[in-house]
């Protein structure tokens, strides 16, 4: 088996999921490309069996360049297992999971792709109270901040809201 993994990133997230998929698969005997989308133009995705697609999300949307693969690649990705992930904040709240699902993975299947991903991850995010990032970002990490410490979090040093247990099982489950 060959997989193609691919991500989007503002803030370095969801490349380090991207990362421990890549890591994980090759533990598992599966030859893996890892690829960023940000500036990619065209890459062939003939090649591969199985083709992992994630996303950071930023004020409800995946990035532009993740989103750019998948329509650039839509035909040739219904011939492939396909399989999204992302990376928000919808992840780190159980009320808040289903939300996430629907309107980052499903809606965003539905729209991209010709047919069903053969799975969907919805994991969690990050804060960091020293990111230099710019006013609108910092207004939403303010909202964030509250919920976090209303949990009992500490919120004055960064906090990583990703389960790697899950990532890693999801990421076994695509294989095996």
């Amino acid at each position: 088996m060959k997989a193609l993994v691919v991500y989007g990133t503002r803030y370095g997230t969801a490349t380090e999921i991207a990362e421990e998929i890549t890591s994980i698969l090759k533990e598992e005997g599966v030859e893996t490309d890892l690829l960023d989308s940000r500036g990619l133009k065209e890459w062939d995705v003939t090649p591969y069996d199985l083709v992992i697609v994630g996303s950071g999300i930023k004020i409800g949307k995946w990035t532009k360049g993740a989103r750019k693969f998948l329509d650039k690649n839509k035909s040739a990705l219904a011939d492939r297992k396909v399989a999204l992930f992302v990376s928000c904040g919808a992840a780190n709240k159980e009320e808040s999971r289903a939300e996430g699902q629907e309107k980052y993975l499903d809606d965003v299947a539905q729209k991209h792709l010709i047919n069903k991903p053969v799975a969907t991850g919805l994991f969690g995010s990050t804060f960091d109270p020293d990111s230099k990032q710019g006013f609108l970002y910092k207004q939403v990490m303010k909202s964030v901040k509250k919920d976090l410490e209303k949990q009992g979090i500490d919120v004055s040093k960064p906090v990583d809201c990703r389960d790697w247990d899950e990532i890693r099982t999801w990421t076994r489950a695509l294989v095996n």
